[in-house]
């Protein structure tokens, strides 16, 4: 089991092992999922993960459905460059 501390201000640090695994570096994106007590983290898989944002919070913030879009845009321009590097 890996384990981390959370601050006063609601952050960890991801342990060294979870980001080897996982591929994350700075700047990485993340998706969290909750399933009853559990709390999943992951990289996003596709393009449509960009989107998860656009579901509004549990603080009540307006989706930012132009920041979605860009990360959409990228997250596309990545998985089309790697589709090109397998052929």
């Amino acid at each position: 089991m890996i384990a981390s501390t959370v601050t006063n201000r609601g952050q960890t640090t991801l342990p060294k092992e979870v980001r080897v695994a996982l591929d994350i570096s700075a700047g990485s994106k993340l998706i969290y999922e909750i399933k009853e007590d559990v709390a999943i983290i992951r990289k996003p898989r596709g393009i449509l993960d960009s989107f998860a944002m656009l579901k509004r919070s549990r603080q009540g913030r307006k989706p930012d459905f132009k920041k979605a879009r860009t990360e959409a845009r990228e997250d596309w321009a990545k998985e089309a460059g790697e589709e090109g590097d397998s052929e």
